[in-house]
């Protein structure tokens, strides 16, 4: 029996002594959301009761707001009943004329709500067939066979992590990486077609200067001989930072000197630094063969470093296309600047900057935004704006997500210079995900590869003795340390950052660390693994296992927690936001204790039951098998769509 079909289900409900499946709503997903089972034949009941339609009825019932407040809430006013007795009257009325349901036990009014648990002997009937038949398809929607061209598929472009070309690998861009990942794993999980995009900040000023510190302090022997070329670029960017920076301060002071009226003959001096700087980065603008030539060794170097890296952290990216592709592109900026031009929106200041004053346009709070500065180059603005139309033209993309901490002036600055451009229906399928960009760095790791040697060093030197012998191999150590400090980014997603700095609070193997997550797995593989050997080992074997011996605590709340699964993924969907699955996990962490404890006492206990009731015994292995896979099977589902990778 197979309930991935609408036949196979019905076929299953009937065997629980259920009437056919309620009318087919429109709001109901019964292939996908197991509760939507329990919710139709719910609001069926409500209708014969209340005398109202079907779907009104369906749409006043919604999934409870915590486990303990039940499992389906009848929220009265959603019913906008014209007539009746006062809602907490008519909340009391239901509760006492409320049929006996073999889906559901006894209902308790709460004010406007009517609360239900679902019934603990049919629940583990629908639910646990229900996601071993989906297997790694639980909790998704829609088809994820991005093979098949025949089906349509939406696409959103996911724009994260976005290291700059010669900085440092900040924080925030470790943060947008997982962030990100999430974000992309959440759309497919939804059915959406995700392409990963990591928008290397491979153009601008900054680039200008690591090319003139190329040309000032290194040599093609150094560079072919340094046994990491990314590391000697970052350095050279480094030395060169430290250079500009008192030449940076001084500028800013003369800045105010200036407004202050003082020192007036001194601020028109610029410094050398800044323009040589500034030359080399019009050089490449420009297309100088030589500067082009260097810029495309030194891309290569940042790709090929960020491409292995990644990949420690099982990030893979479509598209690396960097800001230099519009660039390298005069065509694509000149269309672009054209429809600026051409509904009246860039101004030309007299120092030669070319402008937006969105006062003009019905924004004030947006200010004024530089397209080009006065020697003619680009600006990140401009770039982004051409990148959106590049975008359009190559993947004809439905959405396109920014995962970029914080910058919320920056975006709102350009989707509006979108919708400006006459072009409103683009706008509205861009979207800038914030998040805090914190303010801790990680002393001397500068790269994305040394902060991920940090902590997996740190994981290597561990000697806990509460993590399973199995996961005690230093290999395994490696992914967990990773897992660990997703974990911690997406828990923290508007908090400062912690990693490299107070990694003690990263191994602890309880609490809601991602070490905690990965021992509990763990401990259920070990769980599943026996109770294999313990059945096979029996003289029972059932064409179909008896789940009826998971009807109590504490089996029954895990299962409660798996149903729900679907409905976390897309809320998560929704709001984008990783905790609310982590939170889910964690609480199926905390029940999925109990229950592994209570098979530890059962063990102890084992010998002195098998002669009285050994068929019993068995059965009841059988079904916490079958529990305990279905378990797995969330658990991994859950995980991977944060990024984390199941180590067992």
């Amino acid at each position: 029996m197979h309930t991935r079909t609408l036949d196979g289900l019905t076929e299953l409900l009937q065997s629980l002594g259920l009437g056919p499946i309620p009318e087919h709503l429109a709001s109901a997903d019964l292939l996908h959301q197991p509760v939507d089972i329990f919710h139709v034949y719910l609001a069926e009941a409500l209708r014969e009761l209340v005398g109202c339609g079907a779907q009104q009825a369906f749409d006043a019932i919604q999934p409870a707001n915590s486990v303990g407040n039940g499992d389906l809430d009848i929220v009265l006013p959603r019913l906008k009943l014209a007539d009746g007795p006062p809602l907490q009257d008519l909340a009391a009325d239901l509760a006492k004329k409320f049929p006996k349901h073999p889906l559901f036990v006894v209902p308790w009014n709460d004010g406007f709500h009517v609360r239900f648990f679902l019934s603990p002997k049919t629940l583990p009937l629908v639910v646990i067939p229900y996601i071993l038949d989906r297997q790694d398809g639980y909790g998704t929607f829609g088809t994820t066979d991005l093979n098949n061209t025949d089906l349509p598929h939406s696409k959103a472009l996911i724009e994260f992590s976005s290291p700059n070309l010669g900085p440092e690998f900040r924080p925030d861009h470790l943060r947008s990486t997982f962030l990100g990942a999430f974000v992309a794993n959440v759309h497919e999980a939804m059915g959406w077609h995700a392409v990963r995009i990591n928008y290397l900040g491979d153009w601008g000023k900054h680039i200008g200067l690591l090319g003139l510190g190329w040309t000032q302090h290194c040599s093609e022997e150094e560079l072919e001989n340094h046994p990491d070329p990314f590391r000697l670029i970052h350095e050279l960017y480094a030395k060169m930072e430290e250079e500009l920076k008192p030449k940076l301060a001084a500028k800013k002071q003369k800045a105010r000197d200036k407004l202050d009226g003082a020192a007036e003959e001194e601020t028109d001096k610029e410094d050398a630094i800044f323009i040589d700087r500034d030359a080399a980065f019009q050089k490449l603008e420009q297309g100088d063969p030589s500067a082009i030539e260097l810029w495309e060794r030194l891309h290569r170097i940042s790709t090929s470093y960020y491409t292995r890296t990644y990949d420690r952290v099982g990030v893979k990216f479509a598209d690396s296309p960097g800001e230099s592709l519009v660039c390298r592109n005069p065509e694509a900026l000149a269309r672009v600047e054209n429809i600026i031009k051409d509904n009246g929106l860039s101004e030309f200041t007299e120092d030669g900057l070319t402008i937006v004053n969105f006062a003009n346009h019905d924004s004030a709070k947006l200010g004024v935004a530089t397209l080009r500065n006065k020697d003619g180059t680009t600006t990140y603005l401009l770039r982004d704006v051409a990148a959106v139309f590049d975008r359009l033209e190559d993947f004809n993309f439905d959405k396109l997500v920014y995962v970029v901490g914080e910058h919320d002036h920056h975006f709102r600055q350009l989707f509006k210079l979108v919708d400006l451009m006459g072009r409103p229906e683009i706008t509205q399928r861009l979207h800038h995900l914030s998040f805090s960009r914190g303010t801790k760095q990680w002393g001397d790791a500068k790269l994305l590869g040394d902060v991920l040697d940090r902590v997996q060093d740190t994981f290597d030197a561990l000697e806990l003795e509460a993590v399973p012998p199995c996961l005690r191999d230093p290999s395994k150590f490696k992914t967990i340390a990773i897992n660990n400090l997703i974990v911690q980014e997406l828990n923290a997603r508007n908090r400062s950052h912690t990693a490299g700095t107070d990694l003690a609070t990263l191994i602890q193997p309880e609490g809601e660390t991602g070490l905690s997550l990965q021992v509990i797995y763990a401990k259920l593989c070990d769980a599943i693994s026996e109770l294999q050997r313990t059945v096979k080992a029996s003289e029972y074997s059932p064409d179909v296992v008896d789940l009826s011996a998971l009807s109590e605590a504490p089996w029954i709340e895990i299962v409660r927690l798996l149903a729900r699964f679907p409905t976390i993924t897309s809320t998560a969907y929704k709001t984008l936001e990783p905790s609310g699955v982590l939170s889910y996990l964690f609480l199926i962490v905390e029940e999925l204790s109990y229950c592994l404890d209570e098979e530890a006492e059962g063990e102890e206990g084992e010998g002195a039951k098998q002669d009285v009731d050994g068929a019993t015994i068995a059965a009841g292995n059988a079904a916490r098998l079958k529990l305990y896979q279905a378990t797995r099977q969330v658990l991994e589902n859950g995980m991977r769509l944060l990024n984390l990778v199941p180590v067992y």
